[in-house]
């Protein structure tokens, strides 16, 4: 719930800018365009509303994938290499425990699901307002009756000729009406109003005229599904007070150029009569309100300024046409060109990727820059290894110098690194001198937790095993904010932000990195050591040491897992780290999501766990011959 009121939030806000734009245009090219591509601009605003609540999502692969240098290659898993995982598990099944805690974020759920509601009540409300309406209109067409007199009926089809329309919109008249007006989208009628019918003199139906080819050419520009479109979205953004605005833009619009085909039609020369029409209409009559009709008659208001608008009327010429046309295509592109920010990830079922405070929104916009010019990229297709999870995978080759990835657009999306972060937090401790490789302990204080492992004294091999939560903060709080800022911006660690709460702000927080991210800075890390820049030698090795997990032919294998849990529910699991052997070193990190929205047996299932992304990665890994 959190999740779609953020994202309607963030629409709204996109929704606001592309109207002002809109409106910019109109105003600064004012002397340039035309009163129909003014009137279409709007239809942008249509498709860009409409784009939140369609669950549209980028590409598979971005277009930073499109050096890879080997196809998509299907990757099935082998049932010898889960036999060699399990084997190992089995013999030592205490090799990595996957401890995590979780965070509440209930405030962030019930602000969700209040404002929630509110929106639903507003659209009830507006609801009861457009069903009155809607029974106005069924009562017009309950007592109109087709037109019968003869005069009438020849010139509504002498104007139906004049704009070239073959097949006739119904003819009704109504003793309801003031005004005639077009409505209806599948069954369209114009609807005269009895008084304008009874009377036939030559200047009244010269009059009639020019109101019935107003009329069919709203019949002709489908303007009663624009009508409806734009009631519809009323609907949905009914919040949003420049939309309230746009609406009443629009219908001015509407009339001006329907004003200016019938003037086109008419001709230069018969401007002042159409106008004087108008001015009659404003002077005897008011106007209905119906929704979901178009009409001639307007508020005085926009009566107005149709009327300076025909005063000013000229046949416009072909030059200003096409001029008139650039600038409306290009204001188009550039409300299209900023709308991906708006239908990447749509109102629906979002990657769990987001803050405590705010869980279930997407940082799409959060990209890293990892790769630089040709990178060897191979794109793989896992998803028979990850099952039902959504997840990717991101495996460097340091000898081929090479990159296999699975779901490249995860891959760098930033997401909370949750434990996974302790290998630098450890690594920050060890070159501020809060601990040494040889003094690393630290004594448990009291505090009981759920894990029986937390409740005692700390080494940086046994909280590295055990992902102790309280030792790693420790050494943080010792360390201090800013120094820690420091560390992150040298590193350049994902985002580096550390706004959330210090110093949990690893834990579905501020920070965070992505997978791609994540191998990066393990092979600048753990690649020759002491040739790093950042941190010493022995403090590499020190904090390699505590990521040991179990020997591999002709090297080892080392990792770290991470578990992102809100409210009691797993959310992500990571697991990130190398495998040495006898030539070669090959950095990975596996990222796993569940959808916040999970229920019933699948969370009991608990699949997005640390645990998980490592049995996934060591099954992909022994598939790849590199665990044996």
């Amino acid at each position: 719930m959190t999740s779609f009121t953020l994202h309607f939030i963030l629409s709204n806000l996109f929704i606001s800018l592309s109207i002002l734009i809109i409106l910019g245009t109109k105003y600064l090219f004012r002397n340039y365009l035309s009163a129909q591509t003014g009137y279409r601009l709007w239809a942008v605003l249509f498709v860009l509303m409409a784009l939140p609540f369609f669950p549209i999502r980028l590409s598979e692969i971005t277009p930073v994938f499109s050096h890879a240098v080997d196809s998509e290659t299907a990757l099935l898993a082998a049932p010898a290499a889960s036999t060699m995982v399990q084997a190992i598990r089995d013999t030592s099944p205490e090799w990595m425990n996957d401890f995590t805690v979780s965070v509440n974020s209930t405030t962030g759920k019930y602000i969700g699901i209040v404002c929630f509601i509110l929106w639903l009540t507003g659209i009830f409300f507006m609801l009861l307002f457009q069903l009155r309406a809607r029974k106005k209109l069924y009562f017009l067409k309950k007592t109109a009756v087709p037109a019968g007199e003869p005069k009438i009926k020849k010139l509504f089809s002498q104007c139906c000729r004049e704009l070239g329309i073959k097949k006739e919109p119904a003819f009704y008249i109504s003793p309801l009406l003031k005004t005639p007006v077009m409505t209806g989208i599948i069954k369209p009628g114009v609807y005269l109003p009895a008084h304008l019918a009874s009377d036939t003199s030559d200047i009244s139906l010269h009059a009639l005229r020019h109101m019935l080819l107003h009329e069919l050419i709203h019949y002709k520009q489908k303007d009663a599904l624009t009508g409806a479109l734009m009631n519809f979205f009323h609907l949905l953004y009914w919040p949003n007070p420049l939309l309230w605005f746009a609406v009443n833009e629009i219908e001015n619009d509407r009339e001006i150029a329907c004003d200016a085909k019938v003037l086109k039609n008419l001709g230069e020369e018969n401007a002042l009569d159409y106008g004087h029409t108008l001015v009659d209409l404003a002077e005897k009559i008011s106007a209905d309100f119906l929704p979901f009709t178009s009409g001639i008659s307007g508020n005085m208001r926009q009566m107005t300024r149709r009327i300076r608008r025909i005063a000013a009327y000229s046949h416009p010429s072909r030059a200003a046409g096409i001029k008139s046309t650039a600038i409306g295509l290009a204001a188009a592109l550039l409300l299209f060109g900023l709308s991906p920010s708006l239908s990447a990830c749509a109102l629906w079922a979002l990657p769990a990727s987001a803050p405590a405070a705010v869980k279930g929104t997407s940082d799409i916009a959060d990209r890293a820059e990892v790769f630089g010019e040709n990178p060897k990229i191979t794109s793989r297709n896992l998803s028979s290894s990850f099952g039902d999870a959504e997840g990717t995978f991101v495996l460097y080759d340091t000898a081929a110098d090479s990159w296999q990835i699975y779901n490249p657009e995860m891959a760098l999306t930033r997401m909370s690194p949750d434990s996974t972060y302790k290998i630098y937090a450890a690594l920050f401790a060890l070159d501020a001198g809060c601990i040494t490789p040889e003094n690393s302990g630290m004594d448990w204080n009291g505090e009981t937790w759920d894990f029986e492992a937390w409740n005692r004294g700390q080494d940086l091999r046994s909280a590295m095993a055990n992902s102790v939560n309280w030792y790693f903060q420790a050494l943080e709080t010792n360390m201090g904010k800013a120094s820690v800022q420091h560390y992150v911006d040298t590193l350049n660690y994902g985002n580096k932000d550390l706004s959330g709460a210090f110093p949990s702000c690893w834990l579905e927080s501020s920070l965070k990195i992505a997978p791609a991210e994540q191998v990066r800075l393990l092979n600048d890390t753990f690649t020759a050591p002491g040739q790093n820049a950042s941190f010493s030698a022995s403090d590499i090795a020190a904090v390699k040491d505590a990521l040991y997990l179990y020997d591999i032919p002709g090297g080892a294998f080392y990792g770290k897992t991470g578990t992102g849990n809100i409210d009691g529910q797993n959310i992500r699991g990571w697991f990130v780290g190398f495998a040495e052997t006898a030539d070669n070193t090959f950095f990975f990190a596996a990222c796993i999501e569940d959808s916040d929205e999970t229920t019933g047996s699948q969370a009991a299932e608990n699949q997005a766990t640390g645990s998980r992304a490592a049995e996934i990665t060591q099954n992909i890994l022994a598939d790849l011959g590199i665990l044996r």
